[in-house]
């Protein structure tokens, strides 16, 4: 009996805790020269955002030692997700989901940069291939995820709305169509396709970020050429099919691995030098069979039958 009051009541505070005054407090901090400097009357932005409304909670500018802190209040649905923003130079910059009852240190620190459009070297950690099995179209679905580092102290933002003034540009496959942006760090309007290029227009943090896109590939299109324009720290190439293979340097075949019911084999490189050239060979589509040749072939089949059937009917 003590025992099952004990758990209602520590149910009870739980339950309290999630819905009683919740509590942030941080500093803005930018890389100095030997340390990380504290950043004075920066804007800062406490957001919730959730399945049933998203909005800004509340503002306030950092003191003059770069602290902020907020007070609040969980609301609406339990999915919505809370977090802190602070603005510097034109460009956001967040916490983490607010997770606890009170959330200090670290963890509510936000890091600021200063930005530049000059040459900033942004590196391909990772390089990512899926290519999915052939459609009803006679075409395959191919999604490429490159994991970019900005490993310098500044923000790269695009230098013009071009390729050549992007923060990052790679080549566009030949004989890719239907270009889209997929998941990733950055939004569908800050990458551009044309030109034989994909561009990314959208600012680039010091870390690691992800871009991602996908695009159809005709089945009989197949070896396609892969261009490796960068030197790349990871190459992995997965292909849904049992047959066929991927030609690069430093790439072989490893274990195979399932995602989502689906077999896919695994190709994986370290290392890949600049501008060389991945090929990805995988077999031919079955040639379907033309529906005037199946009308053709019913009616040849059938005379036939009623031949056969006349004969046995005669003999009868």
């Amino acid at each position: 009996m003590a025992s099952s009051i004990c758990n209602l009541l520590l149910l009870l505070a739980l339950q309290d805790g999630a819905s009683g005054p919740q509590k942030v407090s941080g500093q803005i901090l930018r890389p100095g020269i030997r340390k990380m400097d504290p950043v004075a009357r920066v804007w800062v932005v406490l957001h919730r955002v959730g399945p049933d409304a998203a909005a800004p909670l509340d503002s306030l500018q950092s003191d003059a030692a770069g602290r902020y802190s907020f007070t609040y209040a969980r609301t609406g649905s339990d999915e919505a997700v809370y977090f802190v923003s602070a603005s510097h130079n034109g460009i956001a910059y967040f916490t983490p989901p607010l997770h606890e009852h009170e959330v200090k240190g670290e963890e509510a620190e936000i890091t600021v940069f200063d930005t530049t459009s000059k040459r900033v070297p942004i590196s391909v950690r990772g390089h990512h291939v899926v290519v999915s099995a052939v459609d009803g179209r006679a075409e395959r679905l191919i999604t490429e995820v490159f994991e970019l580092s900005n490993d310098s102290s500044v923000t790269k933002v695009a230098a013009s709305e071009d390729a050549a003034g992007a923060t990052w540009a790679t080549v566009m496959t030949a004989g890719g169509r239907d270009f889209t942006v997929s998941e990733g760090d950055f939004p569908s309007a800050a990458v551009k396709f044309g030109d034989g290029k994909v561009a990314l227009l959208a600012p680039i943090a010091p870390g690691i970020k992800q871009v991602s896109f996908s695009y159809k590939m005709p089945a009989s299109a197949f070896p396609i050429s892969l261009p490796i324009t960068e030197l790349t720290g990871i190459y992995e190439v997965l292909i849904e099919e049992k047959t066929g293979g991927v030609s690069a340097p430093q790439v072989k075949e490893v274990e195979a691995v399932t995602v989502d019911q689906r077999s896919f084999r695994r190709f994986l490189g370290n290392d890949l030098p600049r501008n060389s050239i991945a090929v990805i060979t995988l077999p031919a589509p079955k040639r379907a069979v033309h529906p005037g040749y199946l009308v053709g072939l019913t009616l040849v089949l059938g005379g036939a039958m009623i031949f056969a059937l006349a004969r046995a009917l005669k003999r009868g």
